[in-house]
């Protein structure tokens, strides 16, 4: 009866640790794109509210050195988040804001179709879980 029981208790352990670390890898692959994020905003607000007099051109040529200053690489942010990059400045004041989105692949891309153009029902084995497992964000990052 013993060995039943510890049986048991071993299962219900490998689930608990498979519960916490499926939890630990979502979060180790979602927390920088929130962390990049946090510090795209936080990188604007100290320019609207320090080089308010400078043009949007020195702004611009600024702007890699105040990531670096954050730690943020210029490969953390896609592509879109530079196309987006809106800077208004007047002399007394700066408006900046970007928009941009981030798919990420838990499970790693689709391995059998294009990951930006599938029909979810034409997949098969690995790629329906790996297409369940796919996290959208949308972020607006702007500082008045």
């Amino acid at each position: 009866m013993h060995s039943r029981e510890a049986g048991f208790s071993m299962i219900k352990l490998m689930f608990i640790l498979a519960i916490l670390g499926g939890g630990a890898w979502v979060g180790y692959n979602i927390f920088p794109v929130f962390n990049a994020k946090w510090k795209v905003q936080d990188t604007f607000k100290g320019i609207t509210q320090n080089m308010a007099e400078n043009t949007e051109t020195e702004i611009r040529n600024r702007l890699p050195d105040l990531f670096r200053v954050k730690y943020l690489n210029h490969d953390d942010l896609p592509q879109e988040f530079y196309d987006n990059l809106s800077i208004t400045a007047t002399g007394s004041s700066v408006t900046i804001s970007s928009s941009y989105h981030v798919t990420l692949w838990l499970l790693g891309p689709l391995q059998s179709a294009n990951p930006n153009e599938y029909n979810e029902v034409d997949l098969k084995g690995m790629d329906k879980l790996r297409a369940k497992a796919r996290v959208d964000y949308d972020f607006e990052v702007r500082a008045p």
